[in-house]
């Protein structure tokens, strides 16, 4: 049953991160679509990386190394996640 969920979550969540990036990039698509599946995907992304905080605060006491090593991935990942969310922001404001 394990198994089935995790295929399950990892198909759903390819295809909702894959397709929603193609279909924010679909200039055929209206702009209030773009900008629903982007904040969609932006919301979807920060539940990622709540979930990475809360495990590195949860395994503070416990393994400092492996809480230090988890803030420091999330926090690369999220100015990577801004970077390419102004990045894209500023492709909407040119049009």
């Amino acid at each position: 049953m394990d198994l089935l969920a995790e295929i399950l979550m990892e198909m759903l969540g390819t295809a909702i991160v894959e397709g929603g990036v193609s279909a924010a990039f679909d200039r055929r698509r209206p702009a209030w679509l773009r900008v629903l599946v982007l904040a969609v995907l932006g919301l979807f992304c920060a539940a990622v990386f709540a979930v990475i905080l809360l495990v590195g605060v949860g395994s503070l006491p416990d393994l400092p190394l492996i809480a230090l090593f988890l803030f420091a991935l999330d926090a690369v990942w999220v100015s990577l996640c801004v970077r390419r969310s102004c990045k894209i922001l500023r492709t909407f404001s040119r049009k």
